[in-house]
């Protein structure tokens, strides 16, 4: 009964793991449509707005949250970048395990599980009772068949990747090892045209990896090899006990029975059988007795052979199923993941499944916009709703704010080489001030006096690179302030022209530069709305 608990429970887990994304989806979709107590009902009570000065309100930017958690709207570009990843690590066509996978896994626990609690039976708790004895028993067979499972399973998947990282560097080895095995790693995040020159085994290694292990498939056939070994024995030796005790039986019952017929129930009559002829029959008895005992033990020998070949051939395709499902990449799970777990071929499969959940959530927000229109005529309290928002803005300004976090992360990075390109600037400076100091002067020129002169100017030189330092960074401050004031225009201006007019300039070009990258990211959003619809 206990087994099969926990096989009801691991296959509802699996089972649930695999469809939870579909689940949440449904689960949306009825907690906001739920009468009186829904998610729409009690969101169309707040008519208050949000603090931002956007003119949403709360429930509208909670309802709209809540759907864009499931659209993965992406540029065709980064659809793009996916594919050639997957397509570089080698992983293009293979997906994660699936579903009646599992399924046949939790059926291989389940039989291992059964098979080892019946061997285990008896010698888990010496002395125990029998229930206690089968309890001990069922959980220890179910530990051991699940460490069989995953064991098997991610040494399947390091397989897999290490004969890829093999056979790359085989290729680089007949190549004459002419280019670079591994010429850096290729997250997911990079553009994935970077080392499109270079051979395929590059590609694949620097997306993989470049050292192949073997490491969890040696351990795992060492614990598989001892499990058998092990569960073996046991059945036999148990199989020879159980034999050792009914041949013993069975000749105290031959023992019983000649005495019997010999003596009959009066013990004063004398013997009917002679005592020989009585010995020899138990003798006879006896060896009918061993060899049928015998050949009850080969055949459990040989069913307890064929039962380890079978558990060892169940692990096989435990490593079979880890080797055929899973990727090698270091980030292609999450590229699956990001191209619909393969239901996206195309860039239009992307648009028509984005699609779908835009036109749920234009639905659900259009419905609590009416909802709140009518409260709003009913209490008159709050400010009017503008029943023109629609889905697609709010998507269009959650981009807008990353596209301002991409491009904050972009002058960080962009001010960062600066800083080290400045690095090795002054370094070289340096270096070459110190050469020129150690050139010993001719002693026929006149002017070899200013030569010190000559070098405490370079020795100066970097002061030139602290004060672009120091303009970068009041630059930064005056717009850090400027964001401060934003909704009040004329204190703006006010601060903006009690500044320097050197630096003036310098925050208007900053402020026109991020501007400008502003609308080309809004074009470029409106532009993949556009496709989508």
């Amino acid at each position: 009964m206990l087994l099969w608990t926990l096989l009801y429970t691991a296959a509802a887990a699996i089972v649930l793991s695999l469809m939870w994304d579909r689940l949440k989806w449904w689960w949306l979709n009825t907690w906001y449509a739920f009468p009186v107590i829904g998610k729409l009902a009690r969101l169309s009570k707040d008519l208050h707005q949000s603090n931002d000065g956007s003119g949403w309100f709360k429930s509208e930017r909670t309802l709209c949250q809540d759907y864009k958690a499931f659209i993965q709207v992406q540029s065709e570009y980064d659809f793009e970048q996916r594919m050639t990843y997957l397509q570089k690590a080698g992983d293009n066509g293979r997906s994660t395990t699936p579903l009646a996978i599992w399924v046949l896994v939790i059926g291989f626990v389940f039989v291992e599980a059964q098979g080892f609690s019946y061997v285990l039976a008896g010698y888990t708790v010496p002395g125990a009772s029998e229930t206690t004895q089968q309890y001990a028993s069922i959980g220890i067979a179910f530990i051991i068949s699940a460490l069989c499972v995953f064991a098997t399973h991610f040494a399947g998947h390091e397989l897999y990747r290490s004969l890829k990282i093999r056979r790359a560097r085989k290729d680089w080895i007949e190549e004459g090892k002419t280019h670079a095995l591994h010429s850096g790693s290729m997250a997911l995040s990079k553009p994935q045209h970077g080392d499109d020159g270079q051979p395929e085994y590059t590609q694949v290694c620097n997306r993989v990896g470049k050292h192949a292990s073997f490491v969890v498939s040696w351990v795992t056939l060492a614990f598989v090899v001892a499990i058998a070994v092990g569960a073996t024995y046991v059945r036999v030796q148990s199989a020879n006990k159980l034999m050792d005790d009914s041949v013993r039986m069975q000749k105290s019952e031959l023992i019983d029975q000649r005495s019997a017929t010999g003596g009959g129930l009066d013990m004063g009559q004398p013997m009917l059988i002679p005592e020989a002829d009585m010995q020899s029959d138990l003798a006879a008895d006896g060896k009918a007795v061993d060899e049928a005992a015998q050949y009850d033990l080969h055949g459990y020998w040989v069913t307890f052979a064929i039962l380890a070949v079978l558990f060892v051939a169940l692990q096989a395709l435990g490593v079979l199923f880890g080797y055929r499902w899973g990727f090698a990449g270091e980030n292609s799970k999450e590229a699956f993941k990001s191209l619909g777990k393969g239901k996206f071929q195309t860039y239009g499969d992307v648009r028509t499944a984005a699609q779908q959940f835009i036109d749920k959530a234009q639905n659900q927000l259009e419905n609590l916009q009416q909802r709140m229109i009518q409260r709003h005529a009913e209490e008159g309290s709050g400010k009017a709703i503008n029943p023109n928002r629609n889905f697609l803005d709010f998507l269009d300004g959650a981009d807008h704010q990353q596209s301002e976090y991409r491009n904050r992360q972009r002058r960080a990075m962009q001010a960062e080489q600066e800083r080290v390109r400045d690095d090795a600037e002054r370094a070289q400076r340096a270096s070459t001030a110190r050469a020129d100091a150690a050139v010993p002067a001719a002693p026929a020129s006149p002017v070899a006096s200013p030569a010190p002169l000559a070098s405490s100017a370079l020795a100066q030189s970097p002061s030139a690179d602290q004060l672009l330092r120091a303009r970068t960074a009041e630059v930064e401050a005056a717009i850090r302030e400027l964001d401060r004031l934003v909704g009040d225009a004329e204190q703006r201006a006010t601060y903006l022209t009690s500044l320097p007019d050197a630096l003036i300039e310098e925050v208007t070009a900053a402020l026109r530069e991020r501007k400008e990258s502003q609308q080309a990211a809004r074009k470029q959003r409106l532009s993949q709305i556009e496709d989508l619809l």
